[in-house]
C-alpha cells in the first residue's frame, strides 16, 4: 500500500485481509481459510523457539524432518485467536541412539491482528499407527491448555459450517454495496474531521482576535488614563501662573 494515502490505507484494511491479500467475506478468503497452513520453514522457526525455550542446544535440538498430515481446527468467530492446526511431523535429533524418525504431534496456533503470528501451543510424541489418522496426545494438555479438548479438526464439510461462523461468505454484488458503504463511512469520517479542525481554527482565530482586541482596548484606556492625568495636571499648573495674592494697601 506504498504511496496510497491514509484514507485509502483504511479502507484497504477494511476490504481485505492483511495477510494474504484476499477480499474478506469472499469465496476466495473462504477457500485459502481453509487450505491455509503454516509454511515448513515456519514450523522449523517453531521449533527453534522451542529448543532455545527448553534448552535442547547441540545435539539434542528437535529439527523437523517432514510433516505427515496436517488439520485446520476453527473454534468459531468469537475466540481470541483466528484459527489453530494440528500436525503430525517426524523430528529427529542428532544425538539420538535410534535412527528411527520419531512421530511427533503438534498444535499451532494463528493469532490474531494485522499481521500472521504463529505460536506452537503443543507439542509431544505420539505413537503410529497402521491407520492413516491425525494421531493425538492422550494425556497432554492441547487446544490452548484445555485439558478436555473442546474442538473440531474438520473436514471440509465440517470447515464450511465452521467458517461461515468465522466468515460470512457473500455474493459480488454484496462485494461492491459494502466496498461503497466502507467509503462512505471513510469519506464521512474525514468530513467530520475536516469540520471539526475548521471550527477549532476559527474558534483559535475568534480567541486571538478577541485577546487582541482586549489589548488594544486595554491600551486605549491606559493612554487615555494619562491624557487625562496630564490635561488635570497642566490646568492645575495654569491656575498657579494665574492666582495672585493680593496685599491691602495702607491708607495714608
Amino acid at each position: 500500500m506504498n504511496g496510497l494515502s491514509s484514507r485509502e490505507k483504511s479502507v484497504g484494511y477494511a476490504l481485505y485481509w492483511p495477510h494474504d491479500g484476499t477480499r474478506r467475506n469472499s469465496a476466495a478468503a473462504f477457500a485459502a481459510m481453509k487450505t491455509r497452513r503454516p509454511k515448513q520453514e515456519v514450523i522449523k522457526a517453531l521449533l527453534d523457539k522451542y529448543n532455545e525455550d527448553n534448552d535442547l542446544l547441540g545435539d539434542l535440538a528437535y529439527r523437523l524432518e517432514e510433516i505427515v498430515r496436517y488439520k485446520p481446527c476453527f473454534d468459531g468467530k468469537d475466540c481470541d485467536y483466528r484459527s489453530y492446526s494440528h500436525l503430525n511431523m517426524t523430528i529427529k535429533t542428532k544425538g539420538a541412539d535410534d535412527p528411527r524418525k520419531k512421530l511427533y504431534f503438534a498444535e499451532v496456533t494463528c493469532m490474531r491482528g494485522e499481521h500472521e503470528e504463529y505460536v506452537l501451543t503443543c507439542i509431544c510424541a505420539v505413537e503410529p499407527d497402521a491407520n492413516d489418522q491425525m494421531k493425538h496426545p492422550i494425556d497432554a494438555k492441547y487446544n490452548h491448555g484445555r485439558s478436555t479438548p473442546i474442538f473440531r479438526c474438520c473436514s471440509h464439510a465440517d470447515a464450511k459450517a465452521l467458517g461461515d461462523e468465522l466468515i460470512t461468505v457473500h455474493d459480488e454484488a454484496w462485494l461492491e454495496k459494502e466496498e461503497a458503504r466502507v467509503r462512505r463511512v471513510f469519506e464521512e469520517v474525514a468530513e467530520d474531521i475536516k469540520k471539526e479542525k475548521a471550527a477549532k481554527l476559527a474558534e483559535a482565530i475568534k480567541e486571538e482576535k478577541a485577546a487582541k482586541l482586549a489589548k488594544a482596548i486595554k491600551g486605549e484606556n491606559a493612554l487615555k488614563e494619562v491624557n487625562e492625568a496630564t490635561e488635570v495636571g497642566t490646568i492645575g499648573h495654569g491656575h498657579a501662573k494665574s492666582a495672585k495674592y493680593v496685599v491691602p494697601a495702607r491708607r495714608k
